[in-house]
């Protein structure tokens, strides 16, 4: 049975305490959290605009969803939560102009986390691009948990567009090191990929994973994974292959976060020959790889 969902808020406003910059264009913010408790794999709904900028500009009304890249005892009596986001538009854009003592206005948190492994299962972590923030949440939960049979995989275009903060350069055969800065869990051993080879392992997450599972063979694996797409659709098919449970988190467009726009819904098998939609917001973002159709291998045959 899955746990009590955390008590969500409605658009309520969030203090904003900290804005780093790990790489070219994302912002790290950091915020007391007007909640008592998240999950990794949820989400928030954030008003990216002012209130009467919102108001007067249609285009920012409708909130956008961001994982929760981390949530924690801040030390000041609150909790504090941060999320990642890449500037690639009008509403990140105004994020990234956001400063320490401004407001953030979220609902949240939204949606069915990841699942916690078994005790003897080893981790794999892997994440690409946007897909990061929701891995490095988990890396924390894992290690509070004891879990430390864990390897991150994480993935970028090139070294600008990487949002970890790098401790020593990765290495580019892919063999794991602790080389990132992943706050909650320090130490952890990852893999860095780029698509350019400007960093890490030239290549892409599934190289990686690839390259892990040819050297450890016979060990219990389960892998979390959250990305755009076509990496989805990767790392479904490799862990199909190799029999070894698999968790994705996708990536939808959702205008209200709360199962009312039916903006994002995905395909899920409802039976051996018949499917539905699903919601992602609601049923997701979380699926185990074998529900969502849509991420089934190519040589499967479809209902």
């Amino acid at each position: 049975m899955d746990a009590a969902a955390p008590i969500r808020v409605f658009a309520t406003d969030a203090r904003v305490i900290d804005v780093a910059r790990p790489c070219r264009d994302h912002v790290r913010i950091e915020f007391v959290a007007p909640f008592q408790d998240a999950e990794p794999g949820q989400f928030l709904q954030l008003l990216c605009a002012d209130r009467d900028d919102s108001v007067a500009c249609g285009a920012m009304m409708l909130r956008r969803p961001f994982s929760v890249a981390d949530f924690f005892d801040g030390g000041d009596g609150a909790r504090h939560g941060v999320v990642i986001s890449r500037a690639v538009g009008g509403g990140t854009r105004w994020l990234d102009r956001l400063r320490p003592g401004e407001s953030l206005n979220m609902t949240g948190p939204l949606g069915r986390p990841f699942q916690m492994p078994e005790p003897h299962e080893h981790v794999a972590l892997v994440g690409g691009g946007v897909g990061i923030p929701p891995m490095i949440f988990l890396a924390r939960r894992l290690r509070e948990a004891g879990h430390l049979a864990a390897t991150a995989i994480f993935g970028a275009l090139t070294r600008d567009l990487f949002p970890v903060p790098i401790l020593t350069p990765p290495l580019d055969d892919g063999e794991p090191a602790p080389c990132l800065e992943i706050a909650g869990a320090p130490g952890m051993s990852a893999v860095v990929t780029t698509d350019d080879g400007t960093l890490g392992l030239p290549g892409r997450v599934t190289d990686a994973l690839r390259r892990w599972r040819e050297r450890h063979p016979k060990t219990a694996l389960r892998v979390y994974a959250c990305g755009p797409d076509p990496m989805l659709k990767a790392v479904a098919a490799l862990t199909r292959d190799w029999g070894v449970a698999c968790a994705l988190c996708i990536e939808r467009m959702m205008g209200c976060g709360l199962g009312t726009c039916l903006s994002c819904v995905t395909r899920v098998r409802a039976g051996a020959d018949s499917w539905r939609w699903a919601l992602a917001c609601g049923e997701g973002p979380v699926f185990d790889r074998d529900v969502l159709l849509d991420y089934a291998s190519l040589t499967t045959t479809e209902p």
